[in-house]
């Protein structure tokens, strides 16, 4: 009966194992890309990175299956799948990506995941070589070229606490002061909202800053933290 209905058998372009091995090495590339995510405490890290690799992977390989089981007189295109692999990330990217205050933070982790995808789909197609130097690039820039912006170029940026009345009218008047400053966290309670500013100032200008913001009323208190 079932040899009536035709169904076609797993015939595939490379031996079984080898498809094996892809997934494997796969999760392999994508957790240890992950690991530095996590390590970092991203909202997107270890198990999301590998399980990602490996979906990127296992859709490379049937990409590649299905041509060669019903190419035979039928019209298809092997890099349609692929083409939706890497459009369709996005909305893990936008998962990954927090608005805090006026700052954005996790743009670095969505790219890993947008990246991580395409080393995926790589070990899928067999390229092993390309996507080993592909996971060793990546992971250069998410560890020590994150060393060398904190050291130069982000050199001078201070985190400052405020503690202010619950007033529309004070938290303007704050941010008025510190104008190229990023709110990393706002919290309320009890009539009072703590702020943590990320600023750029140096120290001296800094300071007179925090002098001209202590005489605002309605400022609680103000330190470098």
């Amino acid at each position: 009966m079932l040899q009536e209905l035709n169904f076609p058998t797993e015939s595939y372009p490379f031996p079984l194992w080898e498809g094996i091995l892809r997934i494997l090495l796969s999760m392999l590339f994508g957790a240890v890309i992950g690991l530095e995510r996590e390590r970092r405490k991203q909202p997107a890290g270890f198990r999301t990175h590998a399980v990602l690799a490996v979906g990127s992977a296992l859709l490379s390989i049937v990409s590649i299956y299905i041509p060669s089981v019903y190419g035979a007189g039928v019209n298809v295109d092997p890099s349609r799948i692929a083409s939706q692999v890497v459009s369709g990330i996005g909305f893990l990217g936008a998962g990954a990506i927090l608005r805090m205050g006026v700052s954005v933070k996790g743009l670095t982790t969505a790219a890993s995941l947008w990246t991580t995808a395409g080393i995926g789909l790589a070990v899928g197609a067999g390229m092993y070589v390309l996507s080993l130097f592909s996971t060793l690039v990546l992971l250069i820039v998410l560890s020590l070229m994150s060393k060398f912006e904190k050291e130069f170029l982000s050199k001078g940026v201070r985190v400052v606490r405020v503690v202010v009345e619950d007033s529309s009218k004070v938290l303007e008047e704050v941010e008025r002061v510190l104008e190229e400053g990023n709110v990393l966290r706002l919290r309320r309670g009890e009539g009072q909202v703590e702020l943590y500013f990320e600023v750029p100032y140096e120290e001296q200008e800094l300071r007179e800053k925090l002098r001209d913001m202590m005489r605002t009323p309605g400022v609680v208190s103000v330190e470098i933290t």
